[in-house]
């Protein structure tokens, strides 16, 4: 088991938020819960912790997250991981790094001392002093004679000493490096293995970590965006080896960057316009567009100051001097890279944020700030004339457009900094981290060792559960208490309930509050949804956690019989919606579940025709059960019990009469009208005889009455046995079912010939069965067939009064008894725990889909639940990080909003 201690001496800062400092003098912003959990896991084990710690959306699994994320920053300690083997020596063309030092000479001896330390050779290397003031130069010759010098008297641009001394390097590589950084042993090998794998590379790009907080990314490459300014990707991320199927960069950065010699003499050198900042961008994005590729390489680990120093984490924004190189540097790379459609969208997006940036300085009074704006801009202008002719013979030979150019960096990931610093918060963990780890995206973590954690299945019900509930409670939650016992199960309901299940987790979800079911999905390893829930959660098509897409009610065909007297033109409306989504699912599951290996064949077809059986799903499992299985229904756990209910207690029911029982709703697409045509020809025969209906309003408030249920009434009372011997009830409790199913003496269904009803099963026949009660139905379904089979009933044609009459006259004649031998059959097949193992299978052993790279998903996205989602986010994050966090949050959406214009 996992134990977890604080590292020794940890210094807390606690002004405007909990920053924990590291060994190597850095500091981690956390918010109070994190920090809440850091303080409670003190000298505490795994179990301990996840049992007692209490936040929002604290599961196991995300407390499992949080605790991995804070060993792996190094705020706590776990037992350690095996040592790595030790590094072999690669040998290969000769690598040149060239170091440009500025007052560098705290810096040099750890970026020298890691370069002599490499497992690469042969390598030469060259500092580029910059005009330096410190004793540096002097320092550098006495200590190491054998580095190659190069001298600049007076302070040029950072471009302008790359070119020196690239000029002088006799390398196939160029290594170009801050003096800031050290290396990983084996970072050259890793990059020179890289160079190699692509003839079209121009550049490789190093994973960058912070220096002073090695746990987190300083970058792996970097990007130029239409807003604010050039960022490094995945900046401030926990490494948790997520990132290290990454191939390609928009960009390098050049504080640790290898150039092929061949790339450069191709792209060119390095413009020395550029004052500092953008350089590096300019070049990787010039020989993008020539044809060249910015590779990375993951395994390539440098550690950079950033900057040359720790960042207290107080917000003091860019100096007036660096500013206005920044100002300059992003209208230059625009001005030099773009085609003209993304210039226009570049530049409209700078002007209007520099224009507000430099308005608001104004108006704060930072005169300074507001003066770096206008000599950004006036720098910028005044280089234009040379720019022009550059300009002109670059997009000459461009062989990329920008759409190409840019497409790379879609959905890269935003930074996670808060001031300088890496930001470590409960909400990264539900909605960033958690889903990585939770799909293997991350090397793996002790925490999520399948040996010592169960897998978390999120069942999520579209219908109530209840006291009172109708079929799909009954089987959401008969399926959750089937899976309890080996795994964590959390029953997602979309109304209040007064259950109380103490193996399972119930929770209220709401459909007008999207993030209420977001929250847990990402909480869960598994997550069961089926119907519209594609369309009312459109979250479901982006979320990492495995889905399970439930077929069992085939809504496509039972819509056919809602609509019915709706204007054709209604009707085709409602069915190619019921068809888009139900696409969707197909498009959407990992896993698919259905009621019968009838509905499997129906459902076959619909993942065919939506590509979802392929070499990918067929190669995992011939078969193809791993792709779609059945799980019906099944009998309750315990026997039912009996408890007198009408007999003898209801004045029309006397100690000796004959229950008949229509269970479970009076719907439109089943046919009991035929039953109470028939009634009057049975009750002849046998007086005593008693037809209860149960069902005429669904225990769901949201579904409408149906018309059936009135045309019922309607013909019983024609015939004059309403409330005589035909007896009508809303619904009743699901505890008081059992007293009912027990008391009555035959179950009846029936349904027209409706093609709902070759694909259907249903759950009141399973009811009828587990009751051991004799069942009439019609033939035509696969229960029906049960009830052929195994000989516990009778079955009737459709529609057929005289049939119907003369066989519900024949199982009155017989004793109920009479039946029970033939139940038995039923008790091991039934068992909801043999029901349920195909998922029970799946959640312990089953993967995404093989195919999920694959698939195309569309849905059309409400809107409306979108904006009350993000406003309740809204307030969330108001409530829990203030309003200082929730305005920096907001701006950031609007800034993506901008780009997209």
């Amino acid at each position: 088991m996992i134990k977890y201690q604080h590292p020794s001496e940890t210094t807390i800062y606690s002004d405007d938020r909990p920053l924990l400092a590291t060994p190597e003098g850095g500091k981690i912003a956390l918010d109070a819960v994190l920090f809440s959990l850091w303080q409670q896991a003190k000298d505490r084990e795994l179990d301990e912790i996840v049992a007692n710690f209490q936040a929002q959306g604290a599961t196991s699994n995300a407390i499992s997250a949080a605790l991995a994320c804070l060993a792996e920053a190094g705020l706590l300690i776990r037992p350690a991981p095996p040592e790595p083997q030790p590094l072999k020596s690669f040998s290969g063309a000769l690598v040149s790094a060239i170091i440009v030092s500025y007052n560098s000479r705290d810096w040099l001896d750890d970026c020298l001392q890691s370069l002599f330390s490499q497992t690469y050779s042969p390598l030469e290397i060259i500092v580029v002093d910059n005009g330096s003031a410190d004793d540096s130069v002097e320092w550098l010759k006495a200590n190491y004679p054998d580095v190659k010098r190069l001298g600049i008297e007076k302070a040029r641009s950072l471009a302008y000493a790359l070119n020196q001394g690239v000029a002088v390097a006799e390398g196939a590589y160029f290594l170009v490096l801050n003096p800031d950084i050290k290396l990983e042993s084996d970072a050259v090998a890793q990059m020179v293995a890289v160079a190699e794998s692509d003839p079209c590379c121009a550049a490789v790009a190093a994973k960058l970590k912070f220096w002073w907080a090695p746990a987190f990314l300083n970058g792996l490459g970097n990007r130029v965006e239409a807003f604010s300014w050039g960022t490094d990707n995945a900046i401030g991320h926990l490494d948790l080896g997520q990132f290290d199927d990454w191939h390609e960069v928009p960009s390098a950065c050049f504080a640790a960057t290898l150039i092929p010699c061949s790339a450069w003499d191709a792209v060119g050198s390095v413009d020395e316009a550029f004052p500092l900042y953008y350089e590096d961008s300019e070049w990787s994005y010039r020989a993008r567009l020539l044809g060249y590729t910015v590779r990375a390489a993951p395994q390539a680990v440098v550690y950079h100051a950033f900057g040359s120093k720790v960042p207290s984490g107080e917000d003091n924004g860019l100096t007036a001097r660096k500013l206005r190189r920044v100002v300059h540097g992003r209208l230059r790379f625009a001005g030099k890279i773009l085609e003209v459609p993304y210039l226009r969208k570049f530049f409209r997006n700078y002007i209007v944020e520099d224009w507000v940036n430099f308005s608001r300085s104004l108006y704060q009074r930072q005169w300074s700030t507001a003066l770096a704006y206008l000599a950004g801009w006036w720098d910028f202008c005044q280089n234009l004339p040379m720019l022009f002719p550059e300009r002109r013979r670059l997009q000459a030979r461009r062989s990329r457009g920008d759409d190409e150019l840019f497409a790379l960096q879609d959905g890269m990931p935003s930074g996670l900094v808060w001031q300088g610093l890496p930001e470590l918060t409960w909400d990264s963990i539900l909605y960033h981290y958690l889903p990585l780890l939770r799909s293997h995206q991350t090397r793996p973590m002790p925490e999520f060792e399948a040996c010592q954690r169960r897998p978390h299945l999120l069942i999520v019900s579209n219908d109530v559960v209840n006291t009172k509930m109708a079929g799909p409670g009954m089987r959401y939650l008969e399926m959750a208490r089937a899976l309890s016992s080996d795994m964590d199960v959390t029953l997602a309901v979309p109304s209040d309930t007064d259950l109380d299940v103490p193996e399972l987790r119930l929770v209220r979800y709401w459909l007008e509050r999207p993030g209420s079911l977001h929250l847990l999905v990402e909480n869960s390893d598994v997550a069961l949804v089926s119907g519209y829930m594609i369309e009312q959660f459109p979250f479901l098509q982006l979320t990492q956690t495995r889905i399970v897409v439930d077929l069992y009610d085939p809504f496509i065909l039972e819509n056919f019989h809602y609509h019915l007297n709706e204007p054709i033109a209604v009707q085709e409306s409602f069915n190619q919606k019921a068809v888009d989504i139900t696409n969707s699912l197909a498009r959407l599951g990992d896993f698919f579940i259905c009621g019968s290996d009838r509905q499997r064949d129906f459902w076959m077809g619909t993942l065919a025709s939506n590509g979802r059986i392929n070499p990918h799903t067929f190669a995992q499992d011939p078969t193809l059960r791993s792709l779609i299985d059945v799980v019906g229904i099944g009998f309750p756990h315990q026997e039912p019990r009996s408890t007198p209910m009408l007999r003898g207690i209801h004045p029309a029911f006397p100690e000796d009469a004959q229950i008949v029982l229509w269970w479970g709703g009076i719907w439109d697409w089943l046919d009991p009208l035929t039953l109470v045509k028939a009634w009057t020809q049975v009750v002849a025969k046998h007086p005593k005889a008693r037809l209860v209906f149960v069902g005429t309003r669904h225990p769901n408030p949201l579904v409408p009455r149906h018309k059936m249920v009135d045309q019922t009434l309607a013909l019983a009372t024609e015939i004059g046995e309403k409330e005589r011997t035909i007896f009508f009830y809303e619904w009743l409790a699901y505890d008081q079912r059992e007293a009912l199913l027990c008391e009555a003496d035959i179950g009846v269904t029936l349904h027209p010939p409706y093609v709902e009803t070759r694909y259907s099963i249903r759950t009141r026949i399973l009811d009828y069965l587990w009751a051991r009660l004799p069942v009439l139905v019609s033939e035509g379904d696969v229960t029906s067939e049960w009830i052929s089979q195994y000989g516990v009933g009778q079955v009737v044609p459709p529609l057929d009064v005289e049939a119907l009459a003369q066989a519900l006259t024949e199982m009155l004649d017989k004793p109920k008894s009479s039946w029970a031998s033939a139940y038995e059959p039923f008790r091991d097949s039934f068992c909801w725990s043999q029901v349920v193992e195909p998922l029970r299978r799946y959640c312990w052993q089953g993967e995404q889909a093989p195919d999920r790279h694959l698939r195309n998903l569309s849905v059309t996205l409400p809107t409306a639940a979108l904006r009350r989602g993000r406003v309740a986010r809204a307030i969330e994050i108001w409530r829990t990080d203030g309003l200082q966090v929730l305005l920096f949050r907001l701006r950031q959406k609007l800034q993506q909003k901008l780009v997209r214009l």
